[in-house]
């Protein structure tokens, strides 16, 4: 039985101004392309379009999350119906609901598009007193592309669910999506994974791309319509004689080419359909998938022409790659000789992209077939800017104090004139079980001795303190602490703990669990004969 891999995906990649929407140019965005290529650009005249590679130059940045819960195929039609299904069309739609707690998804009728509707998502930011809820992600979906998707998850969960039911080893994985993309909105992706007889919905959204130009910060990096795609995955898995068979019959020339595939069942997922039409005139076959409905309907999904010579090298490179793989995993079982081998194959406007990508490790083969349509344009969309309130304070960069600003001078040696706080985390912490109040331990290291995670291996201590009964409980009202040694001018770290459960054994100190505890990110200096210093306890130990 063939078994391959097929990954769906629907996007336009064409020249010319408009035509890489969230990808073109705006006031604080470069010529480049939106994940560091740009594979299209226009050269001033309607006729020829010259495709250039080249990076993204102007720095960008984003915000993103992913929200995920098991759900079946009667759940997921309750979820897409006020989204863009019957509901949606009647004017019934989503108000506020909660993919997950906190993460709230509203749909409403688009504003010029009857053929589309709005999609927002909204999040109640958890880390402020009073809960706000600030809008992440906003941008149109239509009802055609939204019923393909909604179709093709369906038929696929039944007939998945059926055979996993039947046999559960011969079921395969599939992930199928609905893609949407603004520039002004941001990114969603709502998406299906099944595996093991169990269906997950998944959204992942990110904010819009914003620009980090001076000036421009918390402003849209690039410009152009909205706009959507289907995507989706499904897997396959086969030996190499099966390989050798079909692919020769989807990219070669045999006497067994009139038996080509057409409509072909891509088992076990038998809602796909393959059909690979040889058009060897121009020594190349078109390469189409279909998704079949519960209802037998036929719906397109894409299709793109690959070249018979570009097949014969994709061929060739994995037959190189795999008998490499099966002579290294049969002399070592450590060495898995994983290897992958992508063929990309594109019509962006005439019928889509589709990509072959053959996989192996540990003796374990497998096909993927990335196909990609033209995407839908669904007109613009206001900007969605971060809605966070940043206050940054005056006096944030405080001058340079000298030695005889508190009271000493410049010296070749000194001593640390310690105050001891906690931040904010320590202080709001949901964990934090008792005052802030107990017997301070700790240790005193050159920082060239101290790395990420503590002192490094071999380091010793300069000196080491301890202070029993320290009350941190005010942070208004903390008392400052000299350190008996008296060391040579240089740069610092100063590590220990606050023993606020009183367990510690003080022959051996060390924090426990829920103890405030320093961290190893920043050195402090001696430079005067009396050097005051806040040392902050970060976090609490995990």
């Amino acid at each position: 039985m063939l078994r391959a891999a097929v990954l769906i995906v629907f996007v336009l990649a064409a020249c010319g101004p408009d035509s890489l929407p969230d990808e073109e140019s705006g006031p604080s965005a470069n010529n480049g392309a939106n994940n560091g290529a740009n594979n299209g650009a226009n050269n001033g005249g309607d006729e020829i379009c010259e495709e250039i590679l080249r990076p993204r130059a102007n720095p960008v940045e984003f915000v993103g999350l992913t929200a995920t819960r098991v759900i079946t195929a009667d759940q997921f039609q309750a979820f897409v119906d006020p989204l863009y299904g019957a509901a949606a069309q009647s004017g019934s739609f989503h108000t506020a609901y909660e993919v997950e707690p906190g993460l709230l998804l509203t749909t409403y009728a688009h504003p010029s598009n009857p053929d589309a509707v709005m999609v927002q998502l909204d999040m109640e930011v958890a880390s402020t007193a009073t809960t706000k809820t600030r809008t992440i992600f906003r941008a149109p979906a239509s009802f055609g592309y939204g019923g393909v998707f909604r179709d093709a998850v369906l038929a696929a969960i039944s007939t998945s669910n059926e055979l996993y039911d039947a046999d559960p080893e011969e079921s395969e994985p599939f992930t199928i999506e609905h893609r949407l993309r603004s520039a002004s909105g941001g990114n969603l992706d709502i998406r299906v994974r099944y595996a093991d007889g169990t269906a997950t919905l998944e959204l992942q959204t990110q904010t819009p791309q914003t620009s980090l130009l001076p000036g421009e910060v918390n402003q849209p990096a690039f410009r152009g319509e909205a706009y959507e795609s289907i995507a989706g995955t499904v897997w396959f898995t086969l030996t190499i004689d099966q390989f050798e068979f079909f692919s020769t019959r989807a990219y070669g020339i045999t006497p067994g080419a009139d038996q080509n595939f057409a409509d072909f069942e891509l088992s076990p997922h038998r809602w796909l359909r393959l059909t690979v039409t040889p058009q060897l005139a121009e020594q190349v076959v078109e390469v189409g998938f279909e998704v079949v409905t519960l209802d037998g309907r036929r719906v397109a999904f894409a299709k793109a022409p690959a070249s018979l010579v570009a097949g014969e090298q994709f061929r060739e490179n994995v037959f190189r790659m795999h008998r490499n793989m099966t002579k290294r995993y049969q002399a070592d079982p450590n060495d898995p000789g994983r290897f992958e081998v992508p063929f990309y194959y594109d019509d962006p406007e005439g019928g889509g992209v589709v990509q072959v990508i053959a996989q192996g490790a540990a003796g374990v083969f497998r096909i993927a077939y990335s196909v990609e349509s033209p995407v839908q344009f669904l007109g613009q969309t206001d900007f969605v800017p971060f809605s966070g309130e940043i206050q940054i304070p005056d006096d944030l960069e405080t001058p340079a104090v000298q030695c005889a600003d508190h009271g000493s001078v410049d010296a070749l040696e000194g001593q640390f004139l310690v105050t001891f706080g906690a931040t904010d985390t320590v202080r709001n912490s949901g964990g934090l079980e008792s005052p802030l109040r107990g017997n301070i331990w700790g240790a005193v290291y050159r920082d060239e001795d101290v790395g990420g995670l503590g002192p490094k291996d071999g380091a010793e201590a300069v000196a080491d303190f301890a202070f029993t009964d320290v009350d941190l409980t005010d942070p208004e009202n903390l008392a400052e602490y000299p350190l008996d040694a008296v060391l040579p001018a240089g740069q610092y770290q100063l590590l220990g703990f606050i023993d606020i459960d009183g367990n510690a054994d003080e022959s051996s100190p060390d924090p426990d669990r829920g103890d405030p505890v320093t961290l190893p990110i920043g050195a402090y200096t001696i430079a005067c004969a009396q050097q005051p210093i806040h040392v902050e306890f970060a976090i609490l130990l995990p």
